[in-house]
């Protein structure tokens, strides 16, 4: 009977523990030991990927790292190049596996010994913008910068300092600042307004003596402390040779009064075709306006010097050109009242220079010798009037100008007979009928001077003595006259002279 009970009791039980494995309850073995390991949050050093312990926290793992490199900086009296990646991760350790601060330290030292790079050693490398040259010493640096210089400063007028930063991090090489000085004359010759507008100086007053003002380096620099192989430095005619040479450099031009295509192109030494292919859009009958910017190409060193020098010489001179306005008369329709005479004057200038190239001039003071007699113009500011074709549609068969061996004095536009013929502009019918070669034409005075001629027309819509508005109909086109087709002719007359009305069209 106890054996039937003990064996239900068995069945019982696998039962109960097949369904909790069902349920994914595992079953423990009893006893069981309890684990009491206490784990903490940690941070952990790693050299080159190779764990040197953890510390408590990251600042304690970067000042042993810190302490490590000065052991290491003091035994060898010198700053020191390293193969050494530093990392500082979080970490679960269990609690008795937390080093101290010193500890960590002496684990680093120990390794940083293994990382230190022998086949290099301290060099300078100077740094113009994306370009870089390493040399051995800073005074080679420098020799290289004065040398450059002395280009211009040929006198020896001035001396170039280099100055460091000093940074606090262990680790950080100091950058040293180019600074150009003056030793000779004094740069602050320009006087100012309250506004900062430069003030001409008269004859009398003194300007200090001619000579170079100031030289600088136009582009930034820096000089930087570093490592480098014998294979890796640059000696000084090199370095120099590669400094000035000239290399293409794109530009911005701003298109200024006169200036065409070609002649932006020849004064950059470049082709048109050159300068087209820079400029997206720009093809050779581009018209260019006052302030367009065009992309050009120049050359130009890695290292430019800018100069400023002052001088004193005597030139010719022109006055400055003076307008009455006459609002009675078009915009464009100018007369010369007085002829200009040319003076003549002493100045002083403060002139600037790029690698020997002017690139402005200041003048700071003037003696007139001869007074300038300036150009006089009287010239008009009443708004030009407004011309729109004689037919609302047509191609040009005939230009203004020079034809057969005759000048054609208007514009030929192919319309079909009895297309509608407009008033180009107001004005006054003054004639209306048969003109011999013209055929049918109408004529309207606009009471300003100009008149218009409509030609070789098929009837007439208007008559003499009346006024017609810009755009009414005044006549159908036609063939009549010397035509050799069915066309409009059409002309602006100005004070008895037929002008060209392409301009006047828009055209």
């Amino acid at each position: 009977m106890k054996q039937r009970k003990n064996t239900a009791v068995r069945r019982h039980f696998k039962i109960y523990r097949s369904l909790l494995i069902a349920a994914g309850v595992t079953l423990l073995a009893f006893p069981a030991a309890l684990d009491t390991t206490n784990y903490v949050s940690a941070y952990e050093l790693r050299l080159n990927g190779k764990s040197m312990g953890a510390v408590s926290s990251e600042d304690i793992a970067k000042n042993a790292y810190k302490d490590a490199r000065l052991t290491l900086n003091s035994q060898l009296n010198t700053l020191n190049l390293l193969n050494a990646e530093i990392t500082y991760e979080p970490v679960t350790v269990k609690d008795g596996e937390v080093l101290s601060q010193p500890e960590l330290a002496q684990k680093v030292y120990e390794e940083l010994a293994d990382c230190l790079v022998w086949d290099k050693q301290l060099a300078y490398t100077l740094k113009i913008n994306d370009y870089t040259v390493t040399m051995r010493t800073e005074e080679e640096i420098l020799a290289l910068l004065e040398k450059v210089q002395g280009e211009y400063d040929t006198d020896d007028e001035f001396i170039i300092e280099l100055t460091s930063e000093k940074k606090e991090e262990v680790g950080n090489i100091s950058t040293n600042i180019i600074n150009a000085s003056k030793t000779a004359n004094n740069p602050d010759l320009l006087a100012s307004d309250e506004e900062g507008n430069r003030i001409v100086a008269d004859g009398d007053t003194n300007v200090g003596e001619d000579g170079l003002l100031s030289v600088d380096f136009d582009e930034d620099i820096e000089i930087i402390a570093t490592y480098a192989s014998d294979d890796q430095l640059t000696d000084l005619e090199t370095a120099f040779g590669e400094i000035t040479k000239e290399q293409e450099s794109n530009e911005i031009y701003h298109v200024e009064s006169g200036d065409s295509l070609w002649g932006i192109a020849d004064s950059y030494g470049m082709s048109i075709d050159e300068l087209l292919a820079m400029n997206d859009g720009l093809e050779i009958d581009s018209n260019i306006l006052i302030g367009d910017q065009l992309v050009v190409s120049v050359p130009k060193p890695e290292l430019s010097v800018a100069t400023k020098e002052q001088t004193t010489y005597t030139e010719d001179y022109e006055a400055e050109v003076q307008y009455i306005d006459n609002d009675s008369r078009y915009v464009g329709d100018n007369t010369v009242i007085q002829e200009p005479q040319t003076g003549n004057r002493t100045v002083t200038a403060v002139v600037s220079y790029l690698n020997g190239m002017e690139t402005g001039r200041e003048i700071i003071k003037q003696q007139v010798n001869t007074e300038a007699v300036p150009k006089i113009v009287e010239r008009g500011t009443m708004p030009l009037p407004t011309y729109i074709r004689p037919t609302t549609y047509g191609y040009l068969t005939s230009g203004f100008g020079a034809r057969w061996g005759t000048i054609h004095k208007g514009l030929d536009f192919g319309v079909p007979v009895g297309t509608a013929a407009r008033a180009s502009r107001a004005g006054t019918v003054v004639g209306a009928g048969w003109m011999g070669g013209y055929g049918y034409c109408v004529l309207v005075d606009h009471g300003d001077g100009v008149r218009t001629r409509y030609a070789h027309l098929s009837s007439i819509q208007c008559s003499v003595g009346q006024y017609v508005q810009q755009g009414d109909v005044i006549a159908l086109t036609g063939n009549t006259g010397d035509s050799t087709g069915p066309h409009i002719h059409f002309e602006i007359i100005i004070n008895g002279t037929a002008v060209n009305p392409a301009p006047y069209l828009g055209m």
